[in-house]
C-alpha cells in the first residue's frame, strides 16, 4: 500500500517557466546535452516584506513602497522591483525546502539591506524611515531537471521557474 505525503497550501511567486521550457533551456545550452527531463518542482522559502520608505537627502525628499525578500535558508536578501505577483497552490510537504533553524531576524536583515541600498542609491545621510506594510512567506519554485549528455553522463540541475536561470546540483 503506497503512502502519500501530507499536503499543504503555500503562496508561491508566479511562474513564467514551464517544465517543458526548463528542459529546453538546458538542452539548448550545450551541444553535448542530449536530453532533459523535469522530474519535479521544489519550493524554496522566502519572507517578503513591503516597506513604506521615507528618506530625506540634502535638497530632496523621497517616499516609495519598496519590497525585499529574505532567503530563509541563507539569510540573504534580494530587492524586488515591484509588488511580487503570487498565487496559492497545494503541494506535497516533502517538496518544501526547510528553512534554516538558526536565522535570527529576517525583518532586521531586510531593513539593514534597504538602509544600505538607500544610502548608496539615494545618497541620503541619515537612515530612511521604514514602515512594514506587508510581511508574508512566499516560496520560489524550482524545476529539478535530470539531463543526459552525449557521453551518457547523468547531471542534475535546478531551473528557476520564475526567471529560467539554472544551476548545477552536485549530488554525492
Amino acid at each position: 500500500m503506497a503512502t502519500t505525503s501530507p499536503h499543504t497550501t503555500i503562496t508561491i511567486f508566479e511562474t513564467d517557466v514551464s517544465s517543458a521550457a526548463a528542459e529546453k533551456i538546458l538542452v539548448d545550452t550545450d551541444t553535448e546535452m542530449a536530453d532533459a527531463t523535469a522530474d519535479r518542482l521544489v519550493y524554496y522559502p522566502y519572507r517578503v516584506f513591503g516597506f513604506d520608505l521615507h528618506a530625506e537627502a540634502l535638497l530632496d525628499e523621497f517616499g516609495d513602497r519598496v519590497y525585499c525578500g529574505v532567503d530563509l535558508c541563507n539569510d540573504k536578501e534580494m530587492f524586488i522591483e515591484e509588488a511580487p505577483k503570487t498565487t496559492e497552490t497545494v503541494v506535497d510537504e516533502d517538496t518544501l525546502v526547510p528553512p534554516a533553524d538558526d536565522l535570527t531576524d529576517p525583518e532586521r536583515t531586510a531593513r539593514r539591506y534597504l538602509v544600505d541600498l538607500a544610502r548608496k542609491e539615494l545618497r541620503v545621510g541619515s537612515p530612511p524611515d521604514l514602515t512594514v506594510v506587508a510581511d508574508r512567506r512566499v516560496y520560489r519554485p524550482f524545476h529539478v531537471v535530470t539531463c543526459a549528455t552525449t557521453a551518457a553522463q547523468r547531471l542534475t540541475y535546478i531551473v528557476d521557474a520564475v526567471t529560467g536561470e539554472f544551476h548545477r546540483v552536485y549530488l554525492d
